[in-house]
């Protein structure tokens, strides 16, 4: 049986559409519970909270005693100019709002019942990038201050990626276009994770399908390449024959008990009381 779930909840504030939907376990397990923040995917420009992975995910985590928070953040336009360039590029908005969740969730620690300091992050796709941005950047000394770096430390005991991408450099460059060559250069080297994976990144656990076309697999290997050279410790997972979008019961592969095993290494079983 699930928890409760609470939709809707304005963490950006009342000038902001956004919001966060909150997934909370059943009251037989003990308070606080670990959490996870839960950012969706959609190539930076489309998709929502509430789709339908999401929901698979926010529910079985949740009945497993997790506190899940998924999130909508600042989107890109979909609509290109001549230059095949977004309209509205909303990087670093976009991190931004990510990082806010994490602020918000650990200032209503109280009221959620979660334990602010076992947090992790996850995603699929754009919001598997986001979580490992997120979870990279808040661990390196030294990252440049500013409207980019939150001020205070956001860190994250744990990073699940599905299929997302470590590097934007390419044919992704765009997404993160700025008003200069220079300009949308550095937005490439801050918004990739491969910027700043270092010894202090908390674990990642990795899951990319092998028929998977919009990001090939050959992606997520490089980012086991890129992880070991830097120190990271990882989990990785190959589904033979999945797409792009999975969430945890795809048909090739149930992804529950790997997921379930993850978190309870790096944020603690949930106890039933």
């Amino acid at each position: 049986m699930n928890g409760p779930t609470r939709a809707d909840i304005p963490y950006l504030g009342p000038d902001r559409a956004e919001m966060m939907d909150a997934y909370l376990p059943p009251e037989r397990f003990a308070r606080p519970c670990p959490a996870v923040l839960l950012i969706h995917g959609g190539g930076w420009c489309m998709n929502d909270k509430a789709n339908e992975r999401e929901r698979n995910i926010g529910a079985t985590l949740s009945a497993n005693g997790y506190a899940v928070f998924s999130i909508n953040y600042l989107l890109n336009s979909r609509e290109n100019d001549a230059a095949g360039r977004p309209v509205s590029v909303a990087w670093p908005q976009n991190f931004i709002d990510c990082v806010s969740a994490l602020r918000h969730i650990r200032a209503h620690a109280a009221e959620y019942g979660i334990d602010p300091q076992r947090i992790g992050v996850m995603g699929g796709s754009a919001g598997g990038h986001l979580a490992m941005l997120v979870g990279a950047s808040a661990t390196v000394p030294g990252m440049p201050r500013g409207s980019l770096h939150p001020e205070q430390p956001v860190d994250v005991r744990c990073i699940i990626t599905f299929y997302g991408i470590h590097d934007v450099h390419g044919r992704r460059a765009n997404v993160f276009a700025g008003a200069s060559e220079a300009e949308t250069a550095e937005n490439v080297r801050l918004a990739s994770p491969s910027t700043w994976f270092g010894p202090a990144t908390p674990p990642i656990l990795i899951a990319h399908g092998t028929a998977d076309t919009i990001v090939p697999v050959e992606n997520a290997r490089a980012l086991t390449d890129v992880l070991r050279h830097r120190g990271v410790p990882y989990w990785y997972v190959e589904i033979s024959g999945a797409p792009h979008t999975f969430h945890l019961e795809p048909e090739q592969m149930d992804l529950r008990p790997l997921v379930l095993s993850f978190l309870a290494r790096h944020l603690g079983a949930p106890a039933q009381t």
